[in-house]
């Protein structure tokens, strides 16, 4: 497993269930295409993974990716 943190404005409760969503975007338009977290969960999923999301302690996201230690 991997975590990447951050402390910025961190993704709201009400919002995480659609964070990856192809084309969801908290983004202004032409601003994000809101591809790059599902293509990430996509890419961890086909290989056996899975990506979560909860608050970070620095106040912003925490993202972990879980991989299998042998492929499935």
């Amino acid at each position: 497993a991997v975590t990447v943190e951050d402390s910025g404005p961190g993704v709201p409760e009400a919002l995480r269930g659609r964070i990856f969503d192809p084309f969801f975007t908290t983004k202004e338009p032409g601003k994000g295409t809101g591809l790059g977290l599902a293509i990430v969960q996509r890419i961890v999923h086909d290989h056996g993974g899975r990506v979560d999301v909860e608050s970070s302690p620095l106040g912003g996201a925490a993202f972990t990716v879980t991989l299998p230690a042998e492929a499935p």
